[in-house]
């Protein structure tokens, strides 16, 4: 071998050599400055079924198949497929094979690649947002099915990446629609994601489920992950709720006609008793429904309290961790759902079973864990926020922050204990009087909190001037009324925010406070309230009012408030020039804009006895001169209608 590899060589020796010429300078250097561009044949896509982007269009039958494909890169493939074709307007073939569709495409839900559940998803929210949900409903099982699997899946990975197809379908679904199929097994499943049944004599039937397997996230962030998920459940079945109360009755309205025969029905369809024999015989007998209620009570109260007391800090340390104060929210607003609903069954059954028997059985609890009984712990703050330099925070679903003060967390906490104790005894006077002032020292800071901090502050003074207010007053009443004070004061001074209809709620809750003749009363009468009524006729000088404001101002001038009558007096002049352009909002019963205008009118009727100085005469005259200068317009009721009508009203004995 060795011979034969000294004659390769001598060959290769042997072999003419060529020595090429070298390029000069500046020649051998490679050129870039060429241009290029893109050649489209539109007829050839047209005719090969191919996108511009260069990839392959599936026909109908191809994307089905490759939806039960064994290669995770087909099925992604086909999802994306059905995607663009949605979005491109494309889709009119697909009508026809939503079965078939959504059970490929749900499917993806319980795939071992998270790749593909990420399409699956993405798939849905955009299939789901082009459908009609009459379409949808048909074959929304299918997709409750495979969520329903995916909750309940062995895999950890599948069970965190199902809660964001339900955050895809809580988007994308009606609430009736989700509220009828789904929502009780939806809230079973909830439960198991954190919890296990126990099997020993404990009290409580389940335990919090401590090792759950989820890689670098904590327990506390995965449960707190699930409650809030479970909570937009429970706030869509309380939307249902109240959706479905309000029309159950509707308002019938017949306006007077002098020109023609009225007929008025003086019997009620609706008046009749709809109640059961338990409740009839008044023996204790929850329905379906609440049976199913107090079943979501039973279970999440205790796991609730165990959740909060997990990440309670101790005495010695009063500032919560980012992780404890997101988790307080959940808990709290998880808690507030509960009494939303059973409120509303309630309401709607006319029965007081489930909120006593929840009183009785978690109020103490409630007061020990939230508020350690004198209301020691009261109010919770955050400790501030630490970020290493160089590092991100990361972008996760998660509870609304409520800064470093946690005011939505403690402004929940005082409507909680609002309900559990609606009727407060001695024993829970310093309890709420540390409520009560916690509220009002809020109100001096109200410059510095946004809209979505000021609404739980509004939602939380009805809960300590209306709803328990009678029975507050007996306890601390002097905390009560500096209370009312301040927040008279500041929206007087305008200091509620406008947005988010922050000003509208605090106005509803003043006029109806000023409504209830025994609590008006409680608080002093127009003494205590004289700021506010008089500021209350500034309010028809806006370009809108509020139909529970016009009820409010009606009341007062039945009740012959001196005070308010007077105010409105003074202001008759710019009122009557301005309200040919005053719009009456929240009219549920479609009133025209001259029947709403006559009720304004009507408040004229009652005031003119405190008209000491013909301030309504000048008012009239002002009113005739306007009529004469202005051009009505054909779609509005004119100058004329209104002088007329006031005219009338002021001249009727």
């Amino acid at each position: 071998m060795g011979g034969h590899h000294k004659k390769n060589l001598r060959a290769e020796k042997a072999k003419v050599k060529l020595k090429g010429a070298k390029l000069p300078k500046g020649l051998n250097v490679t050129k870039t400055d060429f241009k290029v561009r893109k050649i489209e044949i539109r007829e050839q896509l047209k005719e090969t079924s191919y996108t511009e982007s260069g990839q392959r269009q599936l026909n109908l039958k191809e994307t089905l198949s490759r939806l039960k494909h064994h290669s995770f890169k087909f099925r992604t493939d086909a999802m994306r497929n059905v995607r663009e074709s949605v979005k491109s307007g494309q889709a009119d073939h697909l009508i026809g094979h939503l079965n078939e569709l959504f059970q490929g495409i749900a499917a993806g839900a319980l795939d071992m690649e998270h790749s593909v559940r990420q399409e699956s998803f993405k798939t849905l929210d955009v299939l789901l947002e082009v459908l009609h949900p009459q379409a949808v409903a048909p074959f929304f099982h299918v997709i409750s099915t495979y969520l329903k699997c995916a909750m309940t899946h062995i895999h950890p990975t599948i069970q965190e990446d199902s809660l964001l197809m339900l955050d895809v379908l809580m988007l994308r679904v009606p609430p009736s629609l989700l509220a009828q199929r789904s929502a009780s097994t939806i809230v079973g499943n909830f439960i198991d994601m954190i919890s296990r049944s126990r099997h020993d004599n404990e009290k409580s039937n389940r335990s919090l489920t401590m090792n759950l397997g989820h890689g670098k996230q904590t327990t506390v962030k995965w449960r707190t992950k699930v409650l809030l998920r479970l909570q937009q459940i429970l706030a869509t079945l309380a939307q249902h709720s109240a959706k479905t109360a309000s029309t159950k009755y509707p308002v019938h309205v017949v306006h007077f006609d002098e020109n023609r025969a009225n007929y008025y029905g003086l019997l009620s369809p609706y008046a009749q008793d709809t109640r059961d024999l338990y409740a009839i015989l008044h023996e204790p007998k929850l329905s379906a429904e609440g049976a199913q209620l107090q079943t979501y009570v039973e279970q999440l109260m205790p796991l609730l309290h165990d959740s909060w007391l997990e990440v309670r800090p101790q005495q010695q340390q009063p500032l919560l961790p980012p992780d404890a104060s997101a988790s307080l929210y959940v808990v709290v607003n998880l808690i507030s759902q509960l009494w939303t609903l059973i409120n509303q069954h309630e309401a709607a059954n006319s029965t007081n079973e489930l909120s006593l028997w929840l009183r009785q059985n978690h109020s103490k609890k409630f007061l020990k864990n939230f508020l350690e009984q004198d209301g020691s712990r009261f109010p919770y703050q955050q400790m501030p926020h630490t970020q290493a330099k160089g590092k991100k925070l990361a972008k996760e679903k998660g509870p609304a922050d409520g800064g470093e003060q946690c005011l939505p967390q403690n402004m929940a906490i005082v409507q909680i204990a609002c309900q559990f104790y609606p009727d407060p005894s001695e024993k829970q006077a310093t309890v709420f009087a540390h409520l009560v002032q916690y509220v009002n020292e809020t109100l001096k800071q109200l410059e510095k909190l946004t809209p979505e901090h000021q609404l739980p502050l509004v939602a939380a003074l009805r809960s300590l001037l209306l709803d328990n207010s009678l029975a507050l007053h007996n306890l601390i009443p002097e905390q009560l009324t500096s209370l009312l004070d301040a927040s008279m004061l500041a929206y007087v001074e305008q200091r509620y925010a406008t947005r988010e209809g922050v000003s509208t709620k605090m106005l509803s809750l003043l006029c109806e406070i000023v409504q209830q003749t025994e609590l008006y009363k409680r608080f002093g009468g127009e003494e205590r309230f004289a700021l506010f009524l008089g500021y209350l006729p500034e309010l028809l000088l806006k370009p809108t009012v509020a139909e529970g404001t016009l009820r409010a101002m009606a009341t007062l001038c039945r009740q012959m408030n001196a005070i308010f009558m007077s105010a409105l007096v003074q202001s008759s002049a710019d009122i009557l020039l301005h309200l040919s352009q005053l719009q009456v909002t929240g009219n549920a019963q479609g009133e025209d804009k001259f029947e709403n205008q006559k009720r304004i009118l009507n408040l004229f009727y009652y005031a003119r006895t405190c008209d000491t100085k013909n301030q309504l005469k000048k008012a009239l005259r002002q009113l005739a001169k306007q009529q004469k200068n202005d051009k009505d317009e054909d779609d509005s009721p004119s100058n004329e209608q209104i002088f007329r009508y006031l005219q009338s009203v002021l001249a009727f004995d």
